[in-house]
């Protein structure tokens, strides 16, 4: 009775509550119940997805680029980890300053300019314009030693706290920036340890297309990019709150394959006596640049490469002109150091002899209504002296006589109008028109080097050819390509282009090219105290499309040592020299430099007999005269035996 009477006395008002109650507690259950169904049924795979994207962490794990070495094992050019630093924004929101003074005396970053960066992506994602970043890049290539450093100092920085901080979340907001403000990524930085030293022959590397690391961009670092570069390997795992990865939730690794290492034939001694002398005789002769070869006459091994002004790798700037590499980029007119090709065309043609007479009509005379002139004034000469004096008359007669066709294919024979086939980037083929397009003009301008454009490597191929009993060989940077475990991948040996010319015309050509550096000749000053030198100048006016310059000359020298049993071509161009310009009294001084120094390194014993002195003790042995038998290998004991394949990289980009 008691309950009953209870429920009677609630009216209408009360159920009408109790029924509101309900319905909300209801339509409550009814809303959570949906939206369950939305996020587990509904819209699962894609808060699954959004989970996955901040818990899920993909790295690139960036393969270690190979070495570059010299012939006897020298490290040239070699990767070191680094770090990438980044900091997280989001967490140092309400600390900007003091993050900014904190981390920018850890990176050697100026404070205020951090603190306006940091703002500036809080503002750009509050805005909208751009996405909230956790990673504000601040330095990249940080040393291992400095990242360390930092990170251990950031264990005992305050950010403005007091020490110790007061609340529970203050502790946590200090222990975040502590551990998780700074973070870095695994990077490698390309190292030159020889400075400047092969710059152009090297060249250097620049960001890659993924933006993931580095490639090359100019010289070796480009030609054997994909050598070098081996295979970057992938991470995919989970990671925590903090951003630190779970090794045990991985679900992908695939380790990365390090690059293999390309060995050179430059002997680093050699070359750096190169760049020695070449840097010293650009500030002597005020020349625009300067650059030299040397090479192996019976390998076509380059033996040194140089150009000056050089760079320096590790900070190439902006301004491309110095990164040119122009023995193998630049096309010039090679002027009269083009005369022993010809020279070697009509004896080996049987025009001339090296007795044979031309007059050569007191310096200046007409052919074929066509004017030539020389530098000096001269009557009749034999074929010898006229090579010795470099007579413009007596070649462009040799010229006329040879004709358009057996000349142009005497200098294709020697290598001149097409690559060389060396493995580095941008080799130019040089310029010469078919003999079809010959004038006189051009026949007459082309035996003494004018009109006609080639490399200073192809000329130095060229001149081996002499050095070599007649056979071009094929010129070789690239000696073999080792694993990174040292294990030797592909070895590339000799390779024989083909027979220029005979045996017996090549030496004739040499003994001309003695005359050269004889008293009286143009090279006199290339002469050397124990080695017999056999060479030949070349003063080159230089030229536009409009015509020859004035004052503006291109200055070499070409020729190998000893005579009897050469071992190095040498090849030194000065470009526009300001204090003298005949290659006599420029370029010849430097090639006796050069050829001076390496001598020792290189082991080549003297060929000249020197009288001996008064007291036997000290008489000079004179070497036994070497065997034919290391020219007819066509390589040195030791060199590599069998089929030598063509190295086979991708030079152009």
């Amino acid at each position: 009775m008691g309950h009953h009477r209870n429920f009677a006395l609630l009216g209408p008002l009360h159920y009408r509550r109790l029924l509101a109650i309900l319905a909300l507690l209801l339509a409550g259950f009814g809303w959570m119940f949906a939206r369950l169904h939305e996020i587990q049924v509904a819209r699962h795979r894609e808060f699954v997805a959004r989970a996955r994207q901040y818990s899920t962490t993909t790295r690139v794990l960036e393969a270690r680029r190979g070495e570059i070495r010299d012939r006897n094992g020298v490290t040239l050019a070699i990767s070191s980890p680094v770090k990438e630093v980044y900091l997280d924004p989001a967490l140092c929101s309400n600390r900007v300053d003091q993050a900014a003074v904190i981390v920018g005396k850890l990176l050697d970053i100026p404070p205020a300019s951090l603190a306006t960066k940091i703002r500036a992506t809080l503002k750009a994602a509050d805005r909208g314009v751009a996405p909230a970043r956790r990673a504000l890049l601040l330095r990249k290539n940080v040393p291992l030693n400095q990242w360390n450093a930092s990170t251990s100092s950031m264990g005992s920085q305050t950010f403005g706290f007091p020490d110790p901080a007061p609340t529970p979340a203050q502790r946590d907001e200090l222990s975040r920036l502590r551990r998780n403000l700074l973070f870095a990524r695994d990077r490698q930085q390309r190292l030159y340890p020889w400075g400047e030293s092969l710059c152009q022959l090297l060249g250097f590397m620049g960001t890659s297309a993924n933006a993931i690391g580095s490639s090359g961009v100019r010289g070796l670092e480009l030609a054997c990019d994909q050598i070098l570069a081996g295979r970057d390997g992938l991470l995919v795992s989970q990671q925590d709150v903090a951003g630190n990865e779970l090794p045990a939730r991985r679900t992908r690794l695939e380790q990365p394959i390090d690059g293999n290492h390309v060995v050179l034939t430059i002997d680093l001694r050699i070359q750096q006596i190169v760049e020695q002398e070449i840097a010293s005789a650009r500030v002597k002769y005020e020349a625009k640049n300067v650059s030299a070869i040397v090479m192996d006459p019976a390998t076509g091994e380059i033996l040194a490469l140089a150009s000056s002004p050089g760079f320096n790798p590790q900070q190439p700037g902006a301004a491309p002109e110095p990164w040119r590499n122009r023995a193998f980029t630049d096309m010039v007119e090679p002027g009269s150091i083009m005369k022993f090709i010809t020279l070697a065309a009509a004896l080996e043609e049987r025009v001339t002899t090296l007795d044979s007479t031309i007059d050569c009509e007191g310096g200046s005379c007409v052919i074929n209504n066509v004017p030539v002139r020389d530098h000096g004034s001269h009557r009749l000469l034999t074929v010898r002296q006229s090579f010795a004096k470099s007579s413009n008359i007596a070649f462009a007669k040799l010229g006329v006589s040879l004709g358009p066709d057996r000349l142009y294919r005497a200098f294709t024979n020697f290598g001149l109008a097409r690559k060389t086939g060396t493995a580095f980037a941008n080799e130019t083929p040089g310029l010469m028109s078919p003999p079809r397009e010959w004038s006189t003009m051009t026949l007459t301008r082309a035996a003494f080097g004018q009109g006609v454009s080639v490399s200073q490597l192809q000329m130095a191929a060229a001149m081996s050819v002499i050095a070599n009993e007649g056979r071009l060989m094929q010129p070789r940077l690239v000696a073999r390509i080792e694993s990174p475990q040292g294990q030797v991948l592909r070895l590339f040996g000799p390779r024989l282009v083909r027979s220029a010319v005979s045996p017996g015309t090549a030496r004739q050509v040499k003994e001309a090219l003695i005359t050269v550096v004889s008293p009286g000749g143009t090279g006199a000053l290339a002469a050397l105290d124990d080695y017999t030198v056999a060479a030949k100048t070349g003063t080159a006016q230089k030229a536009n499309a409009r015509g020859y310059l004035a004052d503006l000359y291109y200055s070499s020298m070409l020729g190998f040592f000893p005579a009897d049993n050469p071992r190095v071509v040498i090849s030194v161009a000065l470009d526009e020299p300001r204090n003298g310009y005949y290659a006599g009294t420029v370029a010849a001084p430097v090639f006796r430099a050069i050829a001076e120094r390496i001598a020792e390194p290189l082991q080549i014993a003297p060929d000249k007999i020197i009288p001996a002195p008064a007291n036997p003790s000290f008489a000079r042995a004179t070497p036994p005269k070497p065997s034919p038998a290391r020219s007819a290998a066509f390589r040195r004991p030791g060199a590599p035996q069998g089929p030598t394949p063509v190295l086979a990289i991708n030079f152009e980009r």
